[in-house]
């Protein structure tokens, strides 16, 4: 059924708080946008609500280029009648999701947090069981806590810790109970300055379990066995042409996202570059039973044959030989090459009765020269290839995905400062870079070589003292990267501790303006983006702010300093660069700035 004239001018009177326009009648959809009081914000929000409420979508690029009531509805009628070509798709979505594990289950869970419809692809029957993380990191943690699944995480922690303490048991040697240290290429002496900051030993098939009950719980439909063969997208949306069970499937959805790896499909149709380092190593690594006692010292040793590790998950054994990368048609690990392996390494047999699903890895280290090509981004391992030096890539993947989901979102609910979008790749690919960087310095570290090796006895002394571990700690953490300064330190930067004390609870996924000294003139200018922005009294360790505007994945967009008198201008200025045009107090949209109404 089309849309009719009478709805649409209903639908701009309620997004724009501007009820005459339901008076004036017909006479207004010939009428200019900007003659009738209705700003950019006004019209993206009424085609969003539309878009949901029809199962249609058009770009915000062509609603800019739309001048009147009666051009949108004309276009909104054509979209919905087939007229831009998607009759033949089988599903209309507004995100697809390619890749069911961690990184994409946490992009899709905040999508959904925000209202987003998402569907899940997964060329795998089954989630992953094999341990490619042994860990999360502190930035990932934080989000996930920041999303309701903190009992989950701690629940997981506690049975992982208890079978560490079975492993210790039964270890050659008692190593206690200790859990294994973080480390810098094997020397485990890294430290964190903020210690509510800290990684969680909870394994990847663990949090990929919390993950999955947690979109179900919010209705993502995550399809398994269906494999992307085909993407194609125009400047209305994405086609994903999908290999299922039941035969082939063509979906359309106005963005598409990979989180599907490092060999990432979605990245290699898209088109988008991968540079970088190539291979010079080949790791193994498996969870095993030996036959007896664990025969390997808990922790790393350097030998002249390579690195081992043991202990660093539980009843997880890794080998590094610098013989140069697998042979491509190496086949499955089996337990007879990690053996052989362990045995180059150690120099002793080490033998096997046992091994769980295991493999291989390298040290080459490539990047996606985009993480946006139009209505397709890449996230996770499809952005950022590397060896798991210092367990960081599901770290900086979950972080990916909490900077592009709000985003998504907002651009979807028709709110999105212009080139907010854009905004991902600024500042999620320096970030990536900088992960290359020190993994390929961790992989220098490792080197059996006699000139690695006293290198890397240098900077285990330099490690002694406890700022180089603390600054390696932020390193490896992500805890010490920032999207840039605007005034004070604080601005660019994540903000981990802070609890709200407010007797009205924020809402999940938006944007927070903390206000740290019951500041009136705060909630005053906030008011306007009330709608997006969660305005709450809190408290903070930190002495040195007064409030803060918080984005959705948790970073500073403003801060005012102790003692500071908040001025509305530069507040305005943030709250416009990421959340788009506030409203009036009597419900209109406030005019941007220098903008005719």
């Amino acid at each position: 059924m089309s849309i009719r004239p009478n709805q649409l001018l209903t639908v701009l009177a309620d997004c724009s708080g501007n009820q005459e326009l339901v008076g004036i009648g017909n006479d207004a959809l010939d009428t200019d946008f900007d003659a009738l009081g209705l700003d950019s914000l006004a019209v993206l929000e009424s085609v969003a609500r539309i878009g949901r409420e029809h199962g249609i979508h058009i770009s915000d690029e062509e609603v800019h280029d739309l001048g009147t009531p009666l051009a949108l509805l004309n276009r909104l009628n054509q979209a919905q009648s087939g007229g831009d070509e998607d009759t033949d798709a089988e599903e209309r979505l507004p995100v697809v999701v390619v890749g069911a594990g961690p990184v994409g289950l946490a992009l899709a869970g905040e999508l959904a947090a925000h209202g987003i419809g998402v569907t899940v692809l997964e060329r795998r029957a089954t989630p992953e069981t094999m341990v490619r993380a042994g860990s999360v990191g502190p930035l990932a943690v934080a989000l996930l806590r920041r999303r309701g699944l903190a009992d989950e995480l701690d629940r997981a922690e506690r049975e992982t810790v208890e079978r560490y303490r079975a492993m210790a048991d039964s270890a050659a040697g008692a190593v206690g109970h200790a859990l294994p240290k973080e480390h810098l290429a094997g020397i485990e002496k890294v430290e964190h300055a903020d210690a509510s900051m800290r990684r969680m030993r909870v394994e990847q098939p663990a949090l990929v379990d919390i993950l999955l009950r947690h979109v179900a719980a919010l209705g993502v439909d995550v399809v398994w066995e269906h494999e992307v063969t085909a993407i194609e997208q125009d400047d209305r949306g994405v086609w994903v042409t999908v290999a299922a069970p039941g035969g082939e499937r063509r979906l359309r959805a106005a963005y598409a996202v990979g989180c599907d790896g490092g060999d990432s499909t979605v990245r290699r149709l898209a088109g988008i570059p991968l540079t970088g380092t190539e291979a010079t190593l080949t790791g193994r690594q498996s969870v095993v039973e030996f036959e007896g006692e664990p025969p390997l010292e808990h922790g790393f040793r350097h030998t002249s044959g390579g690195l081992v590790a043991w202990g660093l998950g539980v009843n997880r054994v890794a080998t590094l030989e610098f013989d140069g990368p697998p042979a491509p048609d190496a086949g499955p690990l089996t337990s007879g090459e990690l053996q052989d392996s362990l045995r180059r390494v150690t120099g002793t047999g080490v033998p096997i009765a046992r091994m769980a699903a295991g493999g291989r890895f390298t040290d080459m280290a490539y990047q996606a020269a985009e993480y946006r090509r139009g209505r397709v981004f890449l996230a996770g391992d499809a952005a950022h290839v590397h060896a798991p030096f210092g367990g960081q890539g599901l770290n900086t993947g979950i972080t990916d995905a909490a900077n592009l989901g709000w985003k998504l979102a907002a651009a979807l609910d028709g709110w999105a400062p212009p080139r907010l979008l854009d905004t991902y790749h600024a500042e999620r690919h320096p970030v990536g870079a900088r992960l290359l960087a020190n993994v390929r310095a961790q992989t220098a570290l490792m080197r059996p070589d006699p000139h690695s090796s006293a290198l890397r006895d240098l900077v285990g002394r330099m490690m002694d003292v406890p700022d180089v571990r603390r600054f390696v700690g932020a390193l490896l953490s992500g805890t010490d990267e920032g999207y840039g300064t605007d005034g004070h330190p604080a601005v660019g930067t994540f903000l981990p501790d802070y609890e709200v004390t407010d007797r009205r609870e924020p809402a999940s996924g938006r944007g927070l303006l903390l206000d740290f000294t019951d500041c009136a003139a705060l909630r005053t200018i906030g008011a306007r983006w009330a709608d997006r922005v969660d305005i709450v009294s809190a408290k903070t360790g930190r002495d040195d702010l007064a409030a803060v505007l918080l984005r959705p994945d948790g970073y500073v967009a403003w801060a005012l300093a102790t003692g500071d008198t908040p001025r509305a201008r530069p507040l305005v200025r943030a709250l416009r660069t990421w959340f788009g045009t506030g409203r009036s107090p009597a419900g209109t949209p406030a005019a941007p700035a220098g903008a005719r109404r």
